[in-house]
């Protein structure tokens, strides 16, 4: 109870503090860098594949700290070399406006995981809006002084540690938010993290808490880094992305063409290609068109009776192609050919 009340406290000093969110932080990771997350006798290699000014992809390895243990190694060196005996392996591609997954490949299994269902976790914590933790209210070394003795006590930090070697007098800023009322066993709980101070000549990664904890009805939850590092080259080629995928036949009616796909969230705009069916080597020639977002990853694509009165020539077949503008070397053709005797 007494050190719910502390951190209640806490969390009232610190209401006018500066702010920092995580996905803000992250847009400032350099590809290479990377951190080792120890939870629950459980290691994950945290590396930034990529950045754009958009998105990053990033990387996480995991291993069961008494596995590694019995083959100890560099871990920079062990990612390098295909982090053998690993548990899980998986990319990511994160958008850094609105903190959320839109697209996560396990190269464990061979296939694609929905983040945005099965681990929120990291979708919430970065959008959280911490606040720093003035140096009154932070954690310090040793026994607090007895009534009206002035706290001489130094501020506790966490370790940093760069490929193995440990780095001393890195300051540390505390900051510290409450996790939203989700339903999930972290509901309404408070989060302290820390961060190192940015430097422009860093050798470490500044865009991720060396240490997290939660507290909870008993005990907490802890997150440390036990590692981090520069310049670690991915073996991974690249993140494998969904393709899109027809759903249903090509529709054209009295107000025009329409057709639905599934589509990944991070493809935004579409092009339709028309070809004649009966041309050999006919001529393709793009249909205007607009793009509607629905549930998930549900889009309807429209073109207007009067785009395809201008440009499609009534009683012919024709067969459609639709590209992403994001990604012109995708192209799903329709299953077959539609014949326009309806306009």
């Amino acid at each position: 109870m007494r050190k719910l009340l502390l951190s209640l406290c806490m969390l009232f000093s610190v209401a006018l503090a500066s702010e920092v969110q995580l996905k803000e932080k992250l847009a400032e990771a350099q590809p290479g860098s990377y951190l080792v997350l120890e939870q629950n006798k459980i290691f994950t290699l945290f590396h930034i594949y990529d950045r754009t000014e958009d998105t990053v992809i990033i990387e996480e390895v995991s291993i069961p700290a008494a596995r590694f243990a019995r083959n100890p190694m560099n871990w920079k060196q062990w990612f390098e070399c295909g982090a053998p005996g690993h548990s899980s392996w998986i990319m990511s591609q994160v958008n850094l406006n609105s903190g959320a997954f839109e697209e996560t490949f396990s190269f464990t299994h061979q296939g694609w995981i929905d983040m945005s269902e099965s681990n929120p976790f990291l979708t919430t914590l970065l959008n959280l809006h911490f606040r720093e933790v003035p140096d009154s209210h932070r954690k310090k070394i040793g026994m607090p002084p007895s009534h009206n003795k002035q706290d001489r006590r130094p501020l506790w930090h966490p370790r940093l540690t760069v490929e193995g070697c440990v780095i001393p007098n890195t300051y540390f800023s505390a900051y510290v938010t409450r996790w939203p009322a989700d339903g999930t066993e972290l509901s309404r709980k408070i989060v302290e993290i820390y961060l190192p101070t940015a430097q422009e000549d860093a050798f470490y990664p500044t865009y991720f808490p060396y240490w997290l904890e939660v507290e909870g009805k008993i005990g907490s939850a802890k997150v440390r880094v036990i590692d981090s590092g520069m310049n670690a080259i991915s073996p991974k080629q690249t993140l494998p992305k969904r393709p899109i995928q027809l759903m249903g036949e090509v529709q054209i009616n009295e107000e025009g063409l329409s057709l639905q796909i599934k589509s990944p969230s991070y493809y935004k705009e579409f092009v339709i290609l028309a070809e004649r069916s009966d041309a050999f080597f006919g001529q393709t020639f793009s249909l205007p068109c607009q793009t509607c977002h629905y549930r998930g990853d549900l889009i309807v694509l429209k073109v207007t009776k009067q785009v395809l009165k201008d440009l499609i020539t009534e009683g012919e077949s024709y067969r459609f192609s639709i590209s992403p503008k994001e990604n012109p070397n995708i192209v799903l053709e329709t299953r077959s050919t539609v014949k326009t005797n309806l306009l």
